[in-house]
């Protein structure tokens, strides 16, 4: 375990007699020189290690964060199941709710890094036995697009089948800033044919959505 030495101040001063202001200056600057070169530059360093640059010392002896530390790490989460999706555009990415199918959050403090999972259901219905459904989902925050796509290519081969698909996405946004931040769902529809694509939000399969100061 990492210790900051002990202050050992030097002291030539005689018990005989009243120290000469050379014996003070010489014991002030010893203490001076412990404090700056072992204790504060120790904290300094903690803080270099823990924090990131936007971290500030404002001599209150009050803690800056106004709910969370390190150890117990900021965290939000919220679902949404008003009702179930239908997703029909193609060839654009596109919000499939940028209300309820999305995060908002307001980082603690300082910026950083925020790991954001969204676990869902895709129900593909097909009306045909010709069909096919291709498409894609990501996570944005408007800025930073999840590079974690989650893909779906599915044919049936036969009429009125039902199939569904768990789909999780998991992305770090890095150096999210200090104010209130938005994550949303998006999908992108490259083929749909004789099918129907429907993102389910219900009290049985829910749009679940978490985040987490990494």
């Amino acid at each position: 375990m990492a210790s900051i030495t002990d202050l050992a101040y030097t002291s030539n001063m005689s018990a005989a007699k009243k120290p000469f202001l050379t014996d003070l200056v010489e014991t002030l600057d010893s203490i001076q020189t412990h404090i700056n070169d072992k204790i504060g530059d120790n904290i300094e360093q903690f803080v270099l290690d823990a924090f990131p640059s936007a971290y500030t010392f404002d001599d209150d002896g009050l803690k800056n964060f106004a709910t969370w530390n390190l150890f117990d790490k900021q965290t939000g989460n919220d679902l949404y199941t008003g009702g179930d999706f239908t997703i029909t555009t193609t060839a654009a990415w596109t919000d499939l709710d940028a209300t309820n199918a999305s995060i908002t959050f307001a980082p603690d403090l300082l910026a950083g890094d925020f790991k954001c999972v969204f676990q869902f259901n895709v129900e593909c219905v097909s009306t045909n036995a010709t069909n096919e459904a291709d498409l894609a989902f990501r996570i944005t925050d408007g800025t930073t697009n999840s590079t974690g796509i989650a893909s779906i290519h599915l044919v049936t081969g036969a009429n009125a089948t039902t199939t569904q698909v768990p789909v999780t996405i998991i992305y770090t946004f890095d150096s999210l800033s200090a104010s209130a931040k938005t994550v949303k769902l998006q999908y992108y529809i490259t083929t749909r044919t004789a099918m129907t694509i429907k993102v389910l939000a219900n009290t049985s399969e829910p749009i679940y959505m978490e985040i987490e100061k990494t």
